[in-house]
């Protein structure tokens, strides 16, 4: 089966949703973050790139490359607010929709009956009728390639990598550049002397996978064009998880709990969905320099609501190293999963237990 992934990737979406709120401010520069004096940007419009502005410099800095740069605050309700409903919105189109970040969504179209052109321009059309902000679409084979599409003409473009030529769409990038190969993954492959994605892909997938363990594997499939199925739900390890990679890193404990309860949600859904409780909450996270971490508590009594996760995950967050650092990805899940009646969870109230 020829698989089809797409990627819909907003474009300079914080500063995008100001735009639309603000009409009169587009084609200005502007930047979410810091302010006039103080402060590091999240993101900036495209007219203050052309400034040599970009996410991560100092707000002083932007000012003194473009002084009539204008600063927003971050509004991250408003902005979890219209990505919510954007993808909302697609999924009743296309109901396979895996939303990976607040401004990045994939979409398994391998069994839509329409053309892959005019599926995207639908959608584009729609995200531009609605909410006046524009995406860019990559399709591919999977998603490392569907997700690397979308690099290709931003703002406001979109590009098909096909079948038969996503090894050499892959090998056109540097290795620096490929989704998920950090500057630690980059030190261990350059130890075998491997510095380019050709070489990565020439190496193979055993000797990749004794590198990198089972990323490695999954490594060499995502560079080969070659599909692997990604559910949240995994039943054979009796698991399931929710995460959220940020656009920038955050440090603020605030914002990263407002990201832990909206997890909690989404993870008590899918528990619900699947008619499971569990007894084992895992809190996962990336830290701004690409180290992976994780802890986890195993309960004494079944849970499912958002409540009862957040409340664990919580826990877990404000006793961990993770509150200390910036961190540019959060995830809850949960284990030790077992299986329920639908009439259990409205039979929980009145006392009912595991």
């Amino acid at each position: 089966m020829f698989y089809r992934i797409m990627c819909i990737d907003m474009d300079a979406f914080y500063v995008s949703v100001e735009q639309s709120f603000k009409p009169y401010l587009k084609n200005r520069p502007l930047a979410v973050g810091g302010n006039r004096d103080r402060g590091v940007i999240c993101t900036c419009s495209y007219e203050a790139r052309k400034y040599g502005i970009h996410s991560g410099m100092s707000s002083a800095v932007a000012k003194s490359l473009c002084e009539d740069i204008i600063f927003f605050p971050v509004d991250h309700k408003k902005y979890s607010r219209v990505s919510k409903n954007i993808f909302l919105l697609i999924s009743k189109m296309l109901p396979n929709i895996t939303v990976s970040s607040i401004d990045e969504a994939f979409i398994d179209i391998s069994n839509i009956n329409m053309d892959t052109k005019q599926l995207i321009k639908k959608i584009k059309y729609l995200i531009k009728k609605y909410f006046d902000i524009t995406c860019t679409i990559g399709v591919g084979p999977n998603k490392m390639a569907a997700k690397m599409a979308t690099s290709i003409n931003k703002p406001d473009g979109y590009y098909i990598v096909e079948e038969d030529s996503v090894i050499s769409f892959m090998e056109s990038f540097a290795l620096s550049q490929i989704w998920g190969v950090g500057s630690s993954t980059r030190a261990r492959l350059a130890e075998h002397g491997i510095f380019t994605v050709r070489e990565l892909r020439q190496l193979g997938q055993n000797k990749l996978e004794s590198i990198l363990g089972i990323y490695g594997r999954k490594l060499y499939n995502s560079i080969s064009g070659i599909y692997e199925e990604d559910d949240d739900v995994k039943l054979e390890n009796k698991s399931i998880s929710k995460a959220t990679t940020f656009g920038y890193d955050i440090s603020s404990k605030h914002e990263l709990k407002e990201y832990i309860l909206e997890l909690s949600e989404k993870v008590s859904e899918k528990l619900m969905d699947n008619k499971y409780v569990a007894r084992t909450i895992t809190l996962s996270w990336k830290t701004y320099d690409f180290h992976n971490k994780s802890v986890r508590k195993t309960l004494d009594s079944y849970i499912f609501t958002k409540e009862d996760i957040y409340k664990y995950a919580d826990n877990l967050f404000d006793n961990s190293d993770a509150s200390r650092v910036p961190l540019r990805l959060i995830g809850v899940g949960v284990s030790s999963l077992q299986c329920v009646e639908e009439v259990y969870y409205t039979s929980f109230s009145t006392g009912s237990k595991l």
